[in-house]
């Protein structure tokens, strides 16, 4: 990699069974460890496959994800032309646990996840010629919203992968006020009972609800059966009470998104309701599109939904001008 490195601590990366780096990424990634606010965060930066990126694109992943999971997806954006910053949400991957039973997953308001991507951004600016892309998958796409719409993140544009505007597991007033109630009682730190992912083990690829791959959900799972430190757990209602706060919030300051936007949403979602994508789309002036078929993890769906979705990126980027 050519280009000069921040003098960071580097981080190792996990790669299950002796697997490889992708070959176009291997020589042009580099991961760290960067601390912000006695929060130390692993951070990835993959260089473009080109002389002259053209433009940057600064990734937040869902809950529970990790670097790893989007080395597949980080190929084919620096293949594209892009410079690709990506950050392990605090509380997950290899990045510094919140509370000490490392399973639980917890925050204590999503503004943190979304000043980690804006700091982690200022450290790496000499490495992100502009256009900025914020990206976001799911969890990710509500963090680079609030971060976009709280003023904290000075990006372009912004692309969002089912981002969580709207869950159906909380549609209904009564049991989002429910939550937040039990999370403000002491419940914060407690998990949510009835949660199939008590282990931060993946449950079986039949009945899962994030893609109909099954080699690529064996592919993901395989993090989580060989690294024991990368497992999250279920929800807490703390951070179930967060994530009330933040969809709130950015639904209701979409109107004041004032950067182009493309919003993604998965047809046959069962975890974020399309419905509530489209709607936060209209009011904020973004395009929407739809995958018709696809499950939630548009980036590790079959290539027939995969390739649309990155079909409609291309399209977007090309109408910027990116």
């Amino acid at each position: 990699m050519s280009t000069i490195l921040p003098n960071f601590e580097e981080a190792e990366i996990v790669l299950p069974g002796g697997r490889a780096v992708p070959a176009i990424l291997e020589p042009r990634l580099k991961t760290y460890f960067v601390e912000r606010d006695g929060v130390r965060l692993r951070v990835m930066f993959a260089s473009a496959a080109t002389d002259n990126p053209r433009g940057s694109i600064i990734f937040s992943p869902g809950r529970t994800e990790f670097i790893e999971k989007y080395f597949e997806t980080t190929a084919d954006l620096i293949q594209r032309g892009f410079n690709v910053l990506m950050i392990d949400p605090r509380g997950q991957g290899l990045s510094d646990r919140l509370i000490d039973d490392r399973l639980k997953s917890y925050i204590g308001d999503f503004q943190d996840y979304a000043d980690d991507m804006a700091y982690v951004a200022e450290q790496f600016a000499p490495l992100l010629p502009r256009p900025h892309v914020a990206m976001g998958h799911s969890m990710g796409g509500t963090v680079v919203l609030q971060a976009v719409l709280s003023g904290v993140l000075k990006a372009d544009v912004v692309v969002c992968s089912a981002p969580m505007l709207g869950l159906f597991d909380l549609e209904t007033s009564l049991m989002r006020v429910a939550i937040v109630a039990l999370s403000r009682l002491g419940f914060d730190k407690r998990n949510l009972p009835f949660q199939r992912q008590r282990s931060g083990l993946p449950i079986p690829f039949q009945g899962n609800k994030l893609t109909s791959d099954k080699e690529r959900y064996k592919s993901w799972a395989a993090y989580f059966q060989t690294t024991p430190r990368l497992r999250v757990g279920q929800p807490t209602y703390g951070w179930i009470r967060a994530a009330v706060a933040s969809m709130a919030y950015v639904n209701r300051n979409a109107p004041n998104l004032k950067i182009p936007g493309l919003m993604l949403g998965a047809g046959a979602d069962p975890i974020v309701d399309p419905a509530s994508i489209e709607r936060f789309a209209l009011s904020a002036g973004c395009e929407y599109s739809v995958i018709p078929g696809a499950l939630h993890e548009l980036f590790l769906e079959r290539d027939v939904y995969r390739d649309d979705a990155l079909a409609q990126m291309d399209a977007f980027f090309e109408a910027q001008k990116i």
